[in-house]
Order: structure tokens, then sequence, then C-alpha cells
């Protein structure tokens, strides 16, 4: 009787993984599914093959307006210079180094902001989805909800050595409405929040739909509100651009 008992146990145990497996296999091709429909919405292969792109807004950081022109190269360069009243701020990530200059001082970053300016550049480049037909992201199901009176599909990555990130993407036309993680908040001493960004505006930049609209929130409460003025596409940036300011 024990032994059938036995028996009967190990087949339960069994059939529970294999059906765990099963599911876990089925949600990642469903997720994987999700993506390609979103690389597709947003420009297929004119979006692929842009690594580089070089963006300049308009917005208020609270009450504070600003102007940016931000550069990017995937996967390890990135370059932000923003001017408002306060004066002129800019940063540089290239590989291994990062420098902040404000007004005439410049410094080399320590590691502690070196490691956020990658969790920043980690995050731009999953809003840039490609990355994510890599099986280095973990993707699970995060469900739906509504954004703006649209209906999102969820997605939650997952990527050794980073923070996790959720993707919301619009179930009639696949472009992406909205990303969320954490970040720490230099304004608040590195304080770690809950940052969402909510894109909007879509228009068609050299064959890439393009967000010209974005919305930041720090614990759901408006932090940025921003609005493209213009974009460049490229599928390498010059090295120049991200040299030591």
């Amino acid at each position: 009787m024990r032994k059938i008992v036995g028996v009967v146990g190990v087949v339960c145990i069994s059939g529970i993984i294999i059906f765990s497996v099963r599911g876990n296999k089925d949600e990642d091709v469903k997720m994987r599914e999700v993506i390609a429909r979103a690389i597709k919405a947003h420009g297929g292969e004119n979006f692929e093959k842009f690594k580089g792109s070089i963006t300049k807004t308009k917005g208020k950081l609270l009450d504070l307006e600003y102007t940016t022109e931000n550069a990017v190269q995937i996967p390890d360069r990135s370059r932000t210079v923003a001017e408002s009243k306060l004066g002129k701020f800019t940063q540089v990530l290239n590989g291994d180094k990062g420098w902040v200059k404000l007004g005439d001082l410049s410094r080399e970053c320590v590691k502690e902001e070196l490691d956020e300016m990658r969790e920043q550049l980690n995050a731009m480049q999953i809003s840039h989805l490609t990355v994510l037909t890599d099986r280095e992201y973990k993707l699970s199901p995060l469900g739906e909800e509504k954004i703006d009176d649209r209906q999102a599909i969820g997605i939650r990555v997952e990527h050794k050595g980073f923070r996790d990130i959720s993707l919301f993407f619009d179930k009639e036309n696949s472009l992406l409405l909205k990303m969320e993680t954490r970040i720490k908040d230099p304004l608040r001493g590195g304080e770690e929040v809950a940052a969402e960004w909510l894109y909007g505006d879509y228009r068609n930049v050299d064959g890439v739909m393009t967000a010209h609209k974005i919305t930041i929130k720090y614990d759901s409460k408006t932090y940025i509100e921003s609005e493209i003025t213009d974009v460049r596409y490229a599928e390498k940036l010059e090295d120049s651009v991200f040299e030591k300011p």
C-alpha cells in the first residue's frame, strides 16, 4: 500500500512539475509574441537598425522649465545636456567611464553614480524593445490594465544585475504606453522611488513610431512633463558625442 501511495505521489509531483514547466514555456512564447508585434508596430527593421539617436525636448520638472538634448548609443553610451534658469548640466556615460559637468565644473562619476546611470541606460534599451529578443531577458505576464482609456497588456522584464522593469503595450496597436521601474532620485538624496513613464502623441520619424509626449511620475505624482521637439536616428553616432565634457 505504501509503495502504491509513494508511486502515486511521485507521479503527481512529476505531473505538477511538467505542467508548471509547460505553462512557463507557453507564457514565454506569448510574451515574446507581444514583443514581436510591438517591434513591428514601432517600425520593424527600421526600429531594429537604429541603435543611436539624438532627441531634443522641452518641458517642466515640477515648476522648472528646461530643455534637453539626449544622445544614446545602444548598448553602453549616453549623453544628456539639460539647460534651465539654474544653468547647464551635462552627464555622460561611455562604457565604464562617466562624467558630470555643472557650469564650468566637471568631474568623474563615482561608482554609485555610474551604477545608477547604467540602470537608466538599461531602461532606455528595454524601452527600445529590440534587445528583448535576447533570451537573457526573462519575460512574464502582468495582465491587462487601462492607461488613459486604452486597454494595455503588461509584461515584466527581468535581467540579471538590473532592477525589474514593467512594460505596458496598447492592446490594439501594440505601441508602448507605459514603463515602470524603481530609480534613485538625486533631488531626494538618492532615495529610491517608484517611477513610471507615460508615452503619447506617436508620430512617424524615419520609419520609426516615436512618442512625442512623455510624462514621468515618481510615486504616482507627476514629476516631469516633456515634449519632443526634434529626433534624429542613426545606426551609429560619432564617438566624439560621448567624450568627456
